[in-house]
């Protein structure tokens, strides 16, 4: 537990927190036509939800950012089964120095062909980005606006770019 808190520290005293990009071209091209899709967040670990952030808030932004920008999210009721999702995980380690480190993934899941096997389709991610980063125990639901915010944006940006509105 100390050397991942030690790992951390290093990371954010660098200044190396700045967001990852998509992992290539194929990432972006992967978002071309689609009218929609569903929205999965994580759950928080109930410390980090007694300090103060809860997954209705990044539930909150995430809808918020892709809606203003006319991304339509599908319901349970307009999804069906294979409908792409985005799926926005916050993971965080909360130290006795009063930090927590996080980490916020966000990843494009679309039902994929398999190509080794035939008319075999299964889950797979096409487009990811992630961050993480430390925070006061009292500023914990700054991570939405310093992490999960700037990584929505990636995606639509992304998102816009092969799919112009």
């Amino acid at each position: 537990m100390r050397y991942v808190l030690q790992l951390f520290i290093v990371v954010f005293l660098l200044g190396n927190t700045g967001i990852a990009n998509a992992i290539d071209s194929g990432s972006r091209e992967s978002l071309r036509g689609m009218f929609g899709l569903g929205l999965v967040i994580e759950e928080v670990s109930p410390d980090v939800s007694a300090d103060g952030l809860s997954q209705e808030a990044i539930r909150s932004a995430v809808e918020q950012a892709l809606r203003a920008k006319g991304i339509r999210l599908l319901t349970e009721r307009t999804r069906s089964g294979s409908s792409p999702y985005l799926y926005v995980s916050v993971n965080t380690l909360k130290e006795e120095l009063g930090l927590y480190a996080y980490s916020v993934t966000v990843d494009l899941k679309q039902f994929v062909g398999l190509l080794s096997m035939k008319n075999k389709k299964t889950w797979g991610t096409t487009w990811s980005t992630s961050v993480i980063g430390m925070v006061r125990q009292e500023n914990v639901s700054q991570i939405i606006a310093d992490a999960v915010e700037p990584l929505i944006k990636d995606f639509v940006d992304d998102f816009l770019a092969v799919n112009p509105r």
